[in-house]
């Protein structure tokens, strides 16, 4: 039995609303995190715009930058972009020759004479490629792999200041299996697609 002076007053009424605790419920993830998820949403798309349209435009513009080959005519030259490319020459050199060739490969060193027409507005390009005729192989200059360092007189690209008529000498480093005739081409960076290819057999 509950002591007469524990006892609280009698009443049949219900409690009110001022007489229930209130019991604040915890904020959800989403709502916590509502800043965060809007930046969201607007970032994330145009990350991947972004990130579609590098790869895209690489692919794009490596697929377009050699599409249509200018042959070099009977007299070995191109006329492209403001300017008169080739004859080419070319040679073949190994370890004998003291240069550090690793094992299995050659050199397949490249000439190009460039001539431009207004020296004022010379043409401009990077450096050639060369790719075997019968397989479709490609290879880059290596003209560092080789231990070769800048020669003004022999860039590998166009220069943007010529006096006058120069050549690019450009080696390449090939497996020792690689044959020719190959092809030599300089694509200038004005006449996309267009580009000067000569055959050469060194």
């Amino acid at each position: 039995m509950i002591p007469p002076h524990l006892e609280g007053p009698a009443s049949d009424s219900p409690p009110t609303d001022a007489e229930i605790p209130t019991v604040r419920r915890p904020r959800g993830w989403w709502r916590r995190n509502t800043v965060a998820l809007v930046a969201l949403a607007v970032l994330l798309p145009a990350s991947v715009l972004a990130i579609g349209w590098r790869e895209w435009s690489a692919v794009y513009d490596s697929a377009t930058q050699r599409t249509h080959p200018v042959l070099a005519g009977d007299d070995g030259t191109v006329a492209l972009d403001g300017a008169t490319w080739g004859p080419v020459t070319s040679g073949i050199f190994t370890a004998a020759d003291d240069l550090p060739v690793p094992d299995g490969a050659k050199v397949v060193a490249v000439k190009v004479r460039v001539d431009n027409d207004d020296l004022g507005d010379p043409t401009s390009c990077p450096a050639p490629v060369l790719i075997e005729q019968s397989t479709g192989r490609q290879w880059s200059e290596m003209s560092t792999a080789l231990g070769l360092g800048y020669d003004p007189d022999y860039p590998l690209t166009c220069t943007s200041d010529p006096t006058g008529p120069y050549e690019l000498l450009v080696p390449f480093i090939v497996p020792v299996d690689a044959e020719g005739p190959f092809w030599v081409e300089v694509a200038p960076y004005d006449t996309a697609p267009s580009f000067a290819r000569f055959s050469i057999a060194p």
